[in-house]
């Protein structure tokens, strides 16, 4: 089986420190990929350093020390600039994006051999790699061209300005029909295309630990007996909601586009205001603004239906003093990636 150093030429890269350089946006600005494990590695871009040349996209970095990063490899797509102890993989063959994604996944793979006390400085070389031919073969047709945009805003005109000091302080109650989840034991879970979503205690997947199909949620009571009579809307849930956990990670949130079933840790929102419609822009938000207070709940202090309505959300607001939802929604689809939201 190969080594690392059998298919790519290791070096360091330039072990530049953000607080010397200059963070800029302006069109030249190049790339800096420090030791983070999120964002592709990149933590800001900075302005051209003279006579520095930026690392050639199309190469791979790997972090390798760090808690939290360490042993994480990405594709760099971009000229980018690098902080301390990030090597950078040049292939010694040509190869295409989706055999270096193989590669950057096959080296990630290996991130729990590293951690803080043992980095990877020395031995990263000799890390073993599947052989090219155990390349799965989804992986080898993959198609990369529908990516292609992917990071465009759906509204391309001058972004609104969030000013937080000025939102306005509103109970839950104001703003949302809280309802109950359901379930104590959750039904038995489907594998069919058509399964309903089941909405857990989880930080992970929108929410969501299974599926289930109708038949099933239309005959399990919440203690997993079953009862064919009880009342079909005390656990089935339209869509178009935000998804509060309420028990486990609590403040966790999440917004549903289609209809779920959830499980009795986990508070449904709708919006109070009728004429509204939660889009996902505005889905996203919102329950963006929801998980920023997590950090007030945690074990042994739940977020169940009966305290959530005193709780408070911070919303902007319009002249009228009411949540400003045009704000909220043209501020998501002005961001990034924003053209991906259905």
């Amino acid at each position: 089986m190969p080594k690392i150093s059998d298919l790519f030429e290791l070096e360091y890269g330039h072990s530049l420190e953000l607080n010397r350089l200059e963070q800029s946006n302006a069109p030249d600005a190049i790339y800096f990929v420090s030791r983070a494990a999120r964002n592709n590695g990149v933590t800001a871009r900075v302005n051209p350093v003279k006579g520095l040349t930026p690392a050639a996209a199309g190469t791979i970095t790997v972090a390798l020390n760090g808690q939290g990063g360490a042993g994480v490899a990405f594709l760099q797509p971009f000229p980018y600039y690098c902080g301390f102890h990030v090597m950078v993989l040049t292939p010694k063959t040509p190869m295409s994006d989706v055999e270096k994604l193989w590669w950057v996944t096959c080296i990630t793979a290996n991130r729990f051999r590293f951690g803080f006390g043992r980095q990877a400085n020395r031995t990263l070389k000799d890390l073993i790699l599947p052989e090219l031919q155990q390349m799965p073969s989804w992986a080898k047709v993959a198609d990369l061209s529908k990516f292609e945009g992917c990071g465009e805003a759906r509204d391309t005109t001058v972004p609104p300005v969030l000013a937080p000091a000025t939102w306005k302080s509103f109970r839950y109650d104001e703003v949302f029909d809280i309802r109950k989840g359901y379930y104590n034991k959750k039904p038995p879970k489907t594998y069919a295309a058509d399964g309903i979503p089941f909405i857990g205690a989880t930080e992970y997947r929108n929410g969501i630990t299974s599926f289930v199909s109708k038949m099933d949620l239309e005959k399990y009571s919440r203690d997993g007996s079953i009862k064919f009579n009880e009342r079909l809307d005390r656990k089935f849930f339209p869509a178009a909601a935000i998804t509060v956990t309420n028990n486990g990670s609590v403040g966790e949130a999440f917004y549903q586009p289609a209809a779920f079933t959830c499980s009795h840790d986990v508070n449904p929102l709708y919006l109070k205001d009728k004429s509204v419609v939660l889009t996902p822009a505005l889905g996203l938000f919102l329950a963006t603004v929801i998980r920023a207070e997590k950090y007030r709940w945690g074990y042994g202090r739940k977020w169940r239906p009966i305290r959530m309505p005193s709780s408070r959300i911070s919303l902007p607001v319009d002249e009228t003093g009411r949540p400003d939802w045009v704000l909220m929604e043209r501020y998501i689809n002005s961001l990034p990636y924003s053209s991906r939201i259905n």
